[in-house]
């Protein structure tokens, strides 16, 4: 399919819309598309099975907490939209389309008269724009729907009973500023020996003091990473190399 990409301009002028409680028609937008010219245009009805499914999550999280949702809480949102965002966006467009960031801001603030808008305001109630894709594509990685994709095609697998349950695991802080900003990011193998290390597999909290993963742990990765490559590295492998550079106590 051909994707919708909106400017960021655009995108601006529809998130203050929004956000003032007006709606937006999208067909009075000047939107391109990225793909096959011959190919059929994305549209609202396209993505009618993935509200759905979002629509259910948050119903299931609004119950919980009909008061808001905590803060605390977030990380279990953005855990158990994965599967959703993933398996349904990646049927509508090659991974070529879906990383850029103009269709990130289509979807964020015009798809379905501003579905997606209004989770991501439920989600993010201090309205930071970079969430609904308004920023440059170096901040790609803090857009929040596209963040979630990224997640599934990372570290989707089909060997596993769940083939999306390292995608899931971790909380919001671990996958953007331990993984996804990190160049051993993209290494599936190493990624899973990470979260096994620092992510207990019962509770799904964080098995290292943030501040020993953040300032000691990341570095230390990070150094290694100077004279050798973790892509070349099998999963026990990776996971050795952390278990010997947190004994270590780099």
């Amino acid at each position: 399919m051909k994707l919708p990409t909106l400017t960021n301009d655009a995108a601006t002028s529809c998130w203050n819309a929004l956000d003032r409680g007006e709606a937006v028609n999208g067909s009075l937008l000047s939107i391109e598309y990225i793909g096959d010219e011959n190919d059929e245009a994305l549209t609202d009805l396209d993505l009618e099975e993935l509200t759905n499914d979002l629509s259910e999550i948050q119903t299931l999280f609004s119950r919980r907490y009909p008061d808001g949702l905590p803060k605390s809480m977030g990380g279990e949102v953005d855990s158990a939209i994965v599967k959703v965002v993933h398996s349904h966006l990646s049927k509508c467009g090659s991974v070529r389309h879906l990383v850029q960031l103009g269709f990130w801001r289509w979807l964020s603030n015009v798809a379905c008269k501003g579905v997606f808008w209004q989770f991501i305001a439920w989600r993010f109630p201090e309205k930071k724009q970079i969430n609904w894709g308004i920023t440059s594509a170096s901040q790609a990685i803090e857009v929040y729907f596209y963040r979630a994709w990224l997640r599934g095609q990372l570290m989707y697998d089909a060997t596993l009973p769940d083939p999306y349950s390292y995608a899931k695991r971790g909380h919001s802080d671990i996958w953007r500023s331990q993984i996804l900003r990190q160049d051993f990011g993209r290494d599936r193998e190493f990624v899973k020996a990470f979260l096994d290390t620092v992510v207990d597999a019962k509770t799904g909290r964080t098995a290292i003091p943030s501040a020993r993963l953040r300032t000691v742990v990341i570095p230390a990765l990070r150094a290694w990473t100077a004279s050798g490559t973790f892509s070349n590295l099998t999963y026990h492998e990776s996971k050795d190399l952390i278990d010997h550079l947190i004994a270590e106590g780099v």
